[in-house]
Formats: structure tokens, C-alpha cells, sequence
């Protein structure tokens, strides 16, 4: 049931009213499917799928990432939403939103909040570079506990590309406010590394390296995979 409500919550946003003309509406998707490695889970299968909508003045995405072990899985389902934030060009407002699983880090399921504001500190054909500031809200395990943590957020990307190759780095950190429980923190920083090489406009390679560093406990994963992302017609 709470997997059919996330649902609908995403596409009422979607939705939402819009003249595709003016603001130069763009929707496209992405896939991805290969193989990952982490030394304290070996092998693994890695599975990524995307879908993203663009205008002059919003984002909206919806992705789904897994990594899947023998005996360990991550996985995170994330829904983002940004906004140019009045009438400055480079500064935007986003909320996130998401369901993550982590048997590597003894998370069974973790509902994940963030909201704050954004600044695109350059942009150009080749790439961008932003850095985000925010407040965040998690609860672990959320059906068999009411306890909540929140945090502030700082976090920062770089895209760059020169064809064939496109290179991706993502950091977020996520420091703890709210009272300790067991003497156990919850701060964590969470690392995204990939260089692609697209041999067609649409089929690729990705190589990469996803790490969440909480007091130490994690190891980082190295995937792997094809690539695949196309252009879609929708006008909604």
C-alpha cells in the first residue's frame, strides 16, 4: 500500500498544469544493467532505471538503483522536484524524497526527506557544477518505530562531458541534530562516482563507485553496467 500511494503522490506532480510550448518541455529515460562488486559481498547484479522531466524553470525525476548480493542488497527508489527559486536564473528550490534498503548497514527500510535550496555555480553544454543546502528527515525502520532524526545537508555535484566521455560526481553529507540513541549516530556521507563512454547517441558503458560512510561500517561498491537512454514524445 505505501509503495501505491508514493505512486500516485508522483504522478499527481507530474501533472501538474503546464503550457509544454513555452517552457520548452523535455522528458527522457535512461537504463541501465550489469555487475557490481564490494569486498565484503562479492559479486552482484546492478540494475539503474530513470525518468526525467525538464522545462526552462522545473526538474522532476523518478529513479530506481540496486545493487543485489548473495546475502546483502541496497536499494533506493528517489523522486526529486526542483523549481527555479523566483527570478534568479542560477538558484532553484528542491525537495527529495526517498525509500532506501541497506543490509550492508543493518537498514531494512529507511523513508528519507530533504528540502532546502541550490545553486548552479556553472552550467554550460559541457556540464554543470551545483552545491545544495538544506534540512533532512529520516526514519529507519519507520513501520515498527515512531522515532524520527533529522539533519543538515550539504551536499554538491559535477557533470562534465567532452564525447565519448562524461564523468559524474555526487557527495552529499547528512550531520545529525536530533539526540543520539544507543550513543549511535546516524551522520553519514554519501559518495556517487561514474565515468560513461556512449559509443551511439544512445548505448554506453558505466563504470562507477557508490560508498555510504556511517562510523566506518560501510565498504564501497563498484559497478558496471550498459547503458541505455532515450528521448521520449510526451507532452504531459
Amino acid at each position: 500500500m505505501k509503495y501505491i500511494s508514493l505512486f500516485f503522490v508522483v504522478l499527481i506532480s507530474l501533472l501538474s498544469a503546464h503550457n509544454p510550448a513555452k517552457e520548452n518541455l523535455r522528458w527522457k529515460q535512461y537504463y541501465r544493467l550489469g555487475t557490481v562488486y564490494s569486498n565484503s559481498s562479492s559479486l552482484g547484479f546492478s540494475g539503474y532505471s530513470r525518468i526525467k522531466r525538464t522545462t526552462k524553470t522545473r526538474f522532476m525525476d523518478l529513479r530506481f538503483f540496486g545493487h543485489f548480493f548473495e546475502n546483502d542488497s541496497e536499494i533506493r527508489i528517489r523522486q526529486k522536484s526542483s523549481r527555479q527559486f523566483l527570478s534568479f536564473e542560477n538558484t532553484y528550490v528542491f525537495n527529495t524524497l526517498i525509500y532506501e534498503k541497506n543490509t550492508m548497514l543493518n537498514i531494512d527500510l529507511r523513508y528519507h526527506y530533504n528540502q532546502g535550496l541550490g545553486l548552479l555555480l556553472k552550467k554550460s553544454e559541457k556540464g554543470n557544477i551545483t552545491t545544495e543546502f538544506g534540512v533532512a528527515f529520516d526514519n529507519s525502520d519507520y513501520l515498527n518505530t515512531e522515532q524520527k532524526t533529522t539533519y543538515l545537508r550539504v551536499g554538491g555535484s559535477i557533470d562534465h562531458s567532452i564525447n565519448p566521455i562524461s564523468i559524474k560526481f555526487e557527495i552529499d553529507y547528512f550531520y545529525q541534530l536530533s539526540e543520539l540513541v544507543s550513543s549511535s549516530s546516524l551522520s553519514r556521507l554519501q559518495v556517487l562516482n561514474e565515468i560513461e563512454w556512449e559509443f551511439t547517441r544512445k548505448f554506453g558503458v558505466i563504470a562507477g563507485m557508490t560508498w555510504d560512510i556511517q562510523e566506518g561500517e560501510s565498504e564501497p561498491s563498484l559497478f558496471l553496467t550498459f547503458s541505455f537512454n532515450n528521448p521520449l514524445s510526451w507532452k504531459f
